[in-house]
C-alpha cells in the first residue's frame, strides 16, 4: 500500500477516535435528566429580636413525579402552593393534599415527606422557613 493511502487511513482512524472521545466526554450532558426541582432563594435575613434564627423564603418548582423523602427541620416550615398539585405526608397525620392556595405548616422536628402528585404538571410553591442558624436546613432520614 502506498504511503499516501496509509496516511489517509491513519488520519481517519485518529480522527474518528478523537470524535468518539469527545462525544463520550460530553454525551452525559446530552442525555442527563433535568433536575427534579429548582429552588430560587428570594430572601435570607436575620430575624430582629430573635437570636439564632433567620428567615429564608424560596420559590420551588418541581418536576412531575418529584418527591422529597422523609426528613425534618430544626426550625419552622410554611408551604404556600402557587401551581399544580402535591401532597404532604406528616408522621402521625393523614396525608394532606396540596393545591393552589393551600397553606401548610410543619413544626420543628416533625418528620414529613412531600411529593408532586402529577405525572405531567409541575408543582410550584413558596417555602418559608424560620431556620435555626448554623443548623442543617434539612435532616434526611432516607
Amino acid at each position: 500500500m502506498p504511503f499516501e493511502g496509509r496516511a489517509i487511513r491513519w488520519l481517519m482512524i485518529v480522527g474518528t477516535s478523537l470524535v468518539g472521545i469527545a462525544i463520550g466526554a460530553t454525551g452525559h450532558r446530552l442525555v442527563a435528566a433535568p433536575p427534579s426541582f429548582t429552588e430560587t432563594r428570594l430572601l435570607r435575613t436575620d430575624l430582629a429580636g430573635i437570636d439564632n434564627y433567620e428567615l429564608i423564603v424560596s420559590r420551588l418548582e418541581t418536576a412531575p413525579g418529584w418527591s422529597h423523602g422523609r426528613h425534618y427541620h430544626a426550625g419552622h416550615e410554611i408551604v404556600y402552593v402557587l401551581e399544580g398539585n402535591g401532597a404532604l405526608d406528616t408522621e402521625g397525620k393523614p396525608e394532606q393534599r396540596l393545591q393552589p392556595g393551600t397553606v401548610s405548616y410543619v413544626p420543628p422536628g416533625q418528620i414529613h415527606a412531600g411529593h408532586n402528585t402529577s405525572r405531567r404538571e409541575t408543582f410550584k410553591f413558596l417555602l418559608i422557613r424560620i431556620h435555626v442558624k448554623n443548623e442543617p436546613i434539612s435532616i434526611e432520614l432516607n
